[in-house]
């Protein structure tokens, strides 16, 4: 028993030296140290009432937001960010940020964390971006961007979060998108259409009101059966005696019968053709309404295309983002005079 214990013992003694240490913990990357051409920056962000700090202690790495600055930010602001390197967390939200300034910021090669939202940031802006590799989170929301712009994004191989809400941004953009980035989260959110769609009646129930006129016309069809055989019946019996009078009073029944049951007939086909027309009419409206909206971009993009030089991938973006909707409202056009086609059927 002595043995056993004694040798059990000693197993866990060399079991426990030969044991290695545990691993130091890794440390983060702190981060380039300033030069002096930075830190002149930062001094006169911090006078601008941008203050971009650490973001964590003993860490060189920082975090900017421009958005308490105010809406119309002071233009020097863009210029002494990009001397800034160490960024990598940026807020933009809510300016009226410009093309030349968003390019401000395009060579901040550290940068992963973008906010934009609430910004006239538009597709040829996104060009200023996609040079981002180490973009992890964009936030786009409330942007004016599209389909042509997302495009622009599918080189950024480390980008992990997008949001996209209220831009106009449609699913098949989305899968385009991650056809290249098969990791990268996308929040679309919700869209006008979709609360619209949400609050929207539910449209009426034709198959119903189309097999009320069938049974509504299988019981005229009957009682009409039902007529002829006693109008038969009828002819059979001698005028002026009590089988006459009784025979020709179950004629007059059945006709009034007829006479309620030929009207409720109309009523429902009536009903039908009413629906039918409320859903067609609704569908001319929206596709009326998507028209009207597609128009006002195509005016939008057009401005944009014409503030760009020529031969630049800003005007390729731009010119791209005019061709696109302008295929978009072809395609809408027909939509809607297939809608107010079958209005008139």
């Amino acid at each position: 028993m002595k043995k056993t214990f004694f040798f059990t013992l000693l197993t866990a003694t060399v079991a426990f030296a030969a044991d290695p240490k545990p691993a130091a913990e890794t440390k983060p990357d702190p981060g380039p140290a300033p030069t002096a051409a930075e830190t002149k920056a930062l001094e006169e962000l911090s006078k601008l009432g941008v203050e971009a700090r650490p973001i964590a202690a003993n860490i060189n790495w920082r975090s900017a937001s421009v958005r308490f600055a105010g809406t119309n930010a002071d233009p020097k602001i863009y210029t002494l960010l990009k001397d800034v390197p160490s960024l990598q967390e940026l807020d933009l939200a809510g300016l009226a940020l410009t093309d030349a300034q968003l390019a401000s910021i395009a060579k901040l090669a550290n940068l992963r964390v973008l906010h934009l939202e609430k910004t006239p940031t538009t597709d040829a802006m996104l060009a200023h971006v996609k040079g981002l590799k180490n973009l992890a989170y964009l936030n786009l929301y409330g942007t004016q961007i599209t389909d042509a712009g997302l495009a622009q994004l599918k080189g950024l191989s480390s980008l992990k979060s997008l949001y996209v809400f209220e831009t106009k941004v449609t699913d098949a953009g989305i899968t385009a998108l991650k056809s290249s980035l098969p990791n990268l989260y996308i929040e679309k959110g919700w869209t006008a259409e979709d609360i619209a769609r949400l609050n929207a009646k539910p449209p009426p129930d034709t198959k119903a009101m189309e097999a009320e006129i069938a049974a509504a016309q299988k019981k005229l069809d009957g009682l009409n059966a039902e007529l002829t055989k006693l109008k038969e019946a009828l002819e059979k019996q001698t005028k002026d005696t009590p089988e006459f009078t009784a025979a020709e009073k179950k004629v007059k029944d059945k006709t009034t019968e007829i006479t309620k049951a030929t009207t409720a007939l109309d009523a429902a086909k009536a009903k039908l053709v009413a629906a039918k027309s409320a859903v067609v009419e609704a569908e001319i409206a929206a596709a009326q309404k998507k028209l009207d909206g597609l128009t006002g971009e195509l005016t939008k993009l057009k401005e944009a295309l014409e503030k760009q030089k020529k031969e630049t991938p800003e005007f390729t973006a731009a010119e791209k983002s005019v061709k696109d909707k302008t295929a978009e409202i072809t395609k809408a056009t027909t939509t809607l005079d297939e809608a107010k086609a079958k209005l008139k059927k």
